[in-house]
């Protein structure tokens, strides 16, 4: 378990870690730290970095993560439905799990307009500030959140971020009545974003799928215009992983012979917010 806890310590601000480090964390003497970062580091877990006693993740995980992508079934029998979201409305498409409260990106797919929001897979967020995440957590019920975020402090991205925990309890209340989430520049200022679930054949949420692009346009018009076709395509991905999509909640569902207006004519900025729980 102390190796587990060891691979843990590395995300994307923590590329590198110390052996002092590791011994904090894990709770161990530094001598017994330096031995299980080298019983690692042998394993091809970890690789030693350019200082002494400094460690980053090996060749080993890359091979193990490279075997966990192919064997994904869920991203990759849910990628169609998003690629044919991508294509209609141009806005870079993503879909993600949930991992305790981060939200990570499973799947990318680069929209086409010129000024897009640029993404990478197995990227992770903060689950309560971002559209995929929130979407995840509306799945969970109020219990679970309250466990998960126990301890916990809320962190801010922006000013718009969500800090409270009964700030976001509202919040998935709303998101499990409309039936998709917004992130409305809660994780990076000029950045919006929606997302809905996709469940599994008991009716679990097991992933979500959405669009991100700027907040210039992604005005609160576009993202009314869009998130019919993120559900639809949320539902298409349900069915597509042998889950049962149930009747659409209150955003309407698209016509499929029409395009999306927001992939040729961006709505105008209305200059307001759009309506959510306080935060």
């Amino acid at each position: 378990m102390h190796g587990l806890s060891i691979l843990q310590m590395f995300d994307d601000d923590h590329q590198v870690v110390t052996v002092a480090q590791i011994a904090r964390q894990i709770g161990v003497h530094r001598s017994n730290a330096s031995r299980l970062a080298a019983t690692l580091h042998a394993l091809g877990f970890l690789t030693r970095a350019d200082e002494a006693g400094q460690y980053r993740l090996g060749p080993q995980l890359i091979r193990l993560g490279r075997l966990a992508g192919a064997g994904n079934d869920l991203s990759r029998q849910a990628a169609g439905p998003l690629r044919a979201l991508v294509r209609l409305t141009g806005e870079t498409g993503h879909i993600g799990i949930l991992d305790g409260t981060d939200a990570v990106t499973s799947v990318v797919v680069d929209g086409w307009h010129t000024v897009r929001m640029h993404s990478r897979p197995n990227k992770r967020s903060p689950a309560h500030n971002s559209s995929i995440g929130k979407a995840l957590l509306a799945g969970l019920d109020d219990t679970e959140i309250r466990r998960r975020y126990r301890g916990r402090r809320l962190s801010a991205k922006t000013p718009n971020s969500i800090t409270s925990l009964a700030g976001l309890l509202r919040e998935v209340e709303l998101i499990r009545a409309r039936g998709y989430a917004v992130d409305d520049e809660e994780l990076e200022t000029g950045l919006r974003c929606l997302a809905a679930p996709i469940t599994d054949a008991a009716g679990t949420v097991v992933a979500s799928l959405g669009l991100s692009g700027p907040a210039l346009r992604m005005t609160e018009a576009a993202v009314a215009d869009l998130a019919p076709h993120v559900c639809a395509a949320a539902a298409e991905a349900t069915r597509a992983i042998g889950g049962r999509a149930e009747a659409m909640p209150p955003a309407a569902a698209p016509d499929a012979s029409a395009p999306s207006r927001h992939g040729t004519t961006p709505a105008p900025d209305g200059g307001h917010r759009f309506p959510a729980a306080s935060r």
